[in-house]
């Protein structure tokens, strides 16, 4: 008789948990607080638009991928066209000069050079380093030959734990420092992985699923219940059921209680440990972790429907503010948008998605939203400073928005439980690139974890990555040959 497990959230981890479950013949069963599947990989419709939430490039697009394979084992990929990037972003300055960061090695080499010539040497340098990441990707495995075939790249990756502003002091010109802290900074993470990510476009082993995120996961979705797995909406787990220290199924919040042989939790992992287990399964190890990482900062997601053409501008740009406006604590003096007119399944023929990610402070965002008025006011304040920013490119833009959405860290909160309102789990930092959280809690079998609250860095690939290793375990311990 084939074992149950219950898995806690319909996420990209979720979804791969159950699906690799099935392929070993377990029975497999997730319950999912939204009422979707997709958890942060999610889009939502406003009119005649769709707005994406996640998807900016998918790690494993290219069919010689060792990603991809995996990728199609749960139904992502196949039948996919993916848009591959000539460029990363196009940056304008104080002069309305606009410089391009290509993908292309060779292409950026050309553009660095003609900003600096004086900076010839470590330009050199950089562009053939990325030619070395672009040769190669990150392991899904790390076993003795996956790691073999690595090696090349782990000086690389120690030599670029330098944050992207560190990097930038490499250079004497002013501009070239300001262009690459401007553009490729994201949160301090070291720039190997910046680095690594332009490789895997440059090798388009880095494209958009056209469609983005909802039909991705819809293509998962439909893999996962073809295989005979069955998705509860609307059922958020309030806690872990645990027997003589071992995990024996769910309570919802309704009070319905789920029985299951093995439980494996895909959802927030502050919520998972603290809340659904009452802390009742930790160590001084897990204790540091989540009190030491630091989790992505949230965001605030303005997405503009706009009712004109802009699909001769750039799919990027991030320009200097005349007019700098406050969100909080945090002053914004540059804005950054893009541009999903190449997306036609998103956005109607003739007409324009910007999206535009801002900082935000959880805490900010938190103590407004226990007043309805004020929340809903400084939401229109940002809404409207991002339209007036937009006025200084594109004039007139303002009349042309038709639709405007606005979406906090409590809203990701709201729909996906992520504590703080982190939109990716655990931030990659110099301190933590090697770090791994346990998939299991000390004292308690027959659980794991999986998502992006596993693996420093999060993005699709963890979960993918971190659900697949929860069935592998499984399927160790019950002494069966992981399949495929």
């Amino acid at each position: 008789m084939s074992k149950s497990i219950a898995i806690i959230g319909g996420g990209i981890a979720g979804l791969s948990s159950g699906i690799y479950a099935l392929l070993n013949g377990y029975k497999a069963e997730i319950f999912e607080m939204h009422s979707i599947a997709g958890g942060l990989c999610t889009s939502w419709k406003r009119k005649d638009y769709i707005f994406d939430g996640c998807i900016h490039w998918l790690t494993g697009s290219s069919p010689a991928s060792t990603y991809y394979k995996l990728w199609a084992d749960i139904g992502g990929v196949q039948n996919k066209e993916f848009f591959n990037y000539d460029y990363l972003s196009k940056i304008m300055d104080e002069n309305g000069i606009i410089r391009t960061l290509y993908t292309d090695p060779q292409k950026l080499k050309q553009e660095l050079l003609a900003i600096s010539p004086e900076d010839k040497k470590p330009i050199e340098e950089l562009i053939r380093d990325i030619e070395k990441f672009k040769r190669h990707e990150m392991p899904p495995d790390m076993n003795f030959s996956s790691l073999v075939k690595f090696l090349p790249l782990i000086s690389s990756f120690y030599k670029y734990r330098i944050s992207v502003k560190e990097l930038a002091e490499k250079f004497k010109s002013p501009e070239l420092k300001r262009l690459f802290a401007q553009s490729l900074d994201w949160h301090g993470m070291p720039s190997a992985f910046i680095l690594w990510s332009i490789g895997l476009m440059a090798s388009g082993n880095g494209g958009y699923p056209m469609g983005g995120s909802s039909a991705f996961i819809r293509s998962v979705v439909e893999r996962f219940e073809k295989l005979g797995g069955l998705i509860h909406y609307n059922s958020k787990t309030e806690k872990i059921l645990v027997r003589d220290n071992k995990a024996v199924g769910l309570r919802l919040t309704d009070g319905r209680e789920i029985g299951a042989d093995i439980v494996i939790s895909a959802a927030d992992g502050h919520s998972t440990i603290f809340e659904m287990l009452e802390g009742k399964y930790i160590n001084k190890k897990i204790e540091r972790l989540y009190s030491e990482l630091e989790p992505f900062p949230p965001l605030l997601y303005v997405s503009l429907g706009i009712n004109a053409d802009y699909s001769n501008e750039p799919i990027s740009l991030t320009f200097p503010l005349k007019v700098p406006f406050r969100v909080g604590q945090d002053e914004i003096r540059t804005l950054s948008f893009k541009n999903y007119t190449y997306d036609k399944v998103l956005c109607p023929q003739g007409k324009s998605i910007f999206i535009v990610m801002l900082p935000a402070s959880y805490e900010y965002w938190q103590e407004l939203r226990k007043v309805k008025d004020s929340y809903e006011a400084e939401k229109k304040r940002v809404r409207e400073n991002v339209i007036s920013s937009l006025e200084q490119i594109y004039p007139g833009i303002g009349n042309q928005v038709e639709v405007a959405d606005v979406a906090t860290p409590m809203t990701f909160i709201r729909y996906t439980g992520n504590w703080k309102g982190s939109y990716q789990g655990w931030l990659l930092t110099k301190s933590n690139m090697t770090k791994q959280v346990p998939q299991t809690l000390p004292g308690l079998s027959d659980f794991y974890m999986a998502g992006h609250w596993i693996s420093p860095g999060g993005g699709l690939p963890s979960g993918l990555i971190t659900g697949r290793s929860a069935i592998k375990m499984i399927c160790k311990k019950d002494r069966k040959k992981f399949m495929p």
